[in-house]
């Protein structure tokens, strides 16, 4: 998310691209692996895997689209 931004954070964080909701199979699916940093996992991902709207800025302080 935030090299969509042309921002270098360092990625410490292992998310998955789709919830799994339990199912093992998707759990341990490299290809459903992202790496992300906290601020990104914690605020932006959570925001829009609940419907919300997440207003993100570049690195020159503007918003983004």
């Amino acid at each position: 998310m935030c090299e969509e931004l042309g921002v270098v954070t360092t990625a410490n964080t292992v998310d998955h691209r789709k919830p799994h909701k339990g199912d093992l199979a998707l759990f341990f699916d490299p290809g459903n692996l992202a790496s992300l940093c906290p601020s990104c996992h914690s605020r932006h991902k959570q925001r829009l895997e609940r419907g919300g709207k997440v207003v993100r800025y570049g690195a020159d302080g503007y918003p983004v689209e």
